[in-house]
């Protein structure tokens, strides 16, 4: 009997040893053109709209190779450049990412959600609308579209397989949060108005969300409940219309929906100033709020931002050049700096890059350095930028997220920093170059 008991100890361990944990997530494959072997794999629930304590990092080779495993206690939705995954515990997946999201192929326990996923909807883009693409000649023509679209994917999803009931009834509602915003967003790409003046297109405005209400309202009933709070769709149509009393009759406003839009407007201000009195004031506010996450985060983010006020030392950051050399910001130490943090895909950013030339050529012989710092992933992308236009200041390139989006806090671009000669903060929110007022900040740096 000790003999057989043994033997079935021995065997009960063998096995233990070799099943995957329950709450153990197995990610492996390949992640191209991230520009980085340290990708943020992004949390997207409420908390992550203020900080990055729930995020991952998911560390590759130099081809963009991966075999990595972390727990995960619950199922939770993460996004990766442009890829949104829903991330269950167990899940075992083999999976090939770019920033273009037709491309991502899944394998694997897990890839049903992954695949459902991969067409994703962008807010912004106006949802089902495709920033415009299905857009027809009027309303009642784009509504038959976007209504036959959303019934398409409740009908899709209703037949998924391998996927649980949770995500089937988030991604549900997902859907309605999609088919709202593409309500809302059509009088942004509506072609009814072409040629209209002002005031035409002001009544015509009235009167479509006079005509909108009832189906707006519906929606509103259906997705407003604190349980899909932590599904960014849905998140961001709540909260942006939480004030719109003729979309939200007979909708019920929790303090928890209330609180989000508070907090999102105390990140706001954090984002864009390091004014003692701002941050004190935030500071207080923070303070009043309820969820633990949110509370945690804007700490983290008052801390950061104390970091950036003027007489700080200033953060470094890894560059590296047009030749694939490595340089350190501190590297420029000993002269003034003037940093334009921009990217390729970022319109305002190149609008400001001939003001930001002129002011170079105007202080040439200045002790300040003016440098051009592309965030864009790729590097190749940012290269051949590049070769379609002349420079007349140093480029850099960087994807070092700890220096960038921890310790400077660059969330939006253009952003534009400015640093004394022993390195030391001077305004990590300078003005833009086509700011008539940057000159007078430049000369003051001159003169200090």
């Amino acid at each position: 009997m000790k003999i057989i008991a043994l033997v079935i100890l021995f065997v009960t361990t063998i096995i233990g040893c070799h099943s995957p944990k329950v709450n153990t997530i197995h990610l492996k494959g390949q992640m191209a053109d991230m520009g980085t072997q340290e990708v943020i794999m992004e949390y997207t629930g409420v908390t992550g709209d203020f900080g990055t304590s729930l995020n991952r990092i998911i560390k590759t080779d130099a081809s963009g190779y991966l075999d990595t495993t972390f727990v995960l206690e619950q199922p939770m939705y993460f996004n990766i450049s442009r890829n949104i995954l829903y991330l269950s515990p167990g899940d075992d997946l083999e999976v090939y990412l770019t920033p273009d999201t037709r491309q991502a192929t899944f394998k694997g326990k897990g890839s049903e959600a992954q695949l459902f996923l991969k067409d994703r909807l962008y807010p912004k883009g106006g949802s089902f609308l495709l920033s415009g693409r299905n857009v027809r000649e009027n309303f009642e023509k784009t509504k038959e579209v976007v209504d036959a679209l959303a019934a398409s994917k409740l009908a899709q999803l209703d037949t998924l397989k391998g996927v649980t009931e949770l995500f089937k009834e988030n991604e549900r509602i997902r859907v309605k949060a999609n088919l709202l915003n593409s309500y809302l967003t059509y009088a942004l790409y509506n072609k009814e108005n072409t040629g209209a003046s002002r005031e035409e297109q002001r009544q015509w405005y009235g009167r479509f969300i006079t005509s909108v209400i009832p189906d707006v309202n519906q929606l509103m009933r259906e997705i407003t409940k604190n349980e899909y709070l932590d599904i960014i769709d849905v998140r961001d149509v709540i909260v942006y219309n939480l004030d719109q009393a003729e979309f939200m009759q007979g909708v019920e406003i929790t303090p928890e929906m209330r609180e989000i839009k508070d907090a999102l407007q105390v990140l706001a201000k954090l984002d864009s100033s390091t004014d003692p009195e701002v941050i004190l004031s935030m500071e207080e506010k923070t303070k009043s709020f309820q969820h633990v996450g949110i509370v945690s985060e804007l700490q983290e983010k008052i801390r950061n931002v104390k970091s950036l006020m003027t007489g700080q030392p200033a953060h470094e950051i890894i560059m590296t050049d047009v030749d694939g050399n490595e340089v350190l910001l501190s590297s420029f130490k000993g002269k003034n700096i003037y940093l334009d943090c921009w990217a390729t895909w970022c319109g305002p950013c190149i609008q400001e890059s001939p003001a930001f030339a002129a002011l170079s050529e105007k202080y040439k012989d200045k002790d300040i350095v003016f440098i051009q710092l592309s965030t864009d992933n790729s590097r190749k992308t940012w290269l051949s930028y590049l070769k379609q236009k002349e420079s007349v200041v140093p480029q850099f390139n960087s994807v070092d997220n700890e220096g960038l989006r921890v310790n400077w806090q660059i969330k939006y671009i253009p952003r534009f920093i400015l640093i004394d000669k022993e390195f030391n903060i001077v305004e990590s929110f300078a003005p833009r170059p086509s700011d008539p007022e940057i000159t007078e900040h430049l000369d003051a740096l001159l003169a200090k």
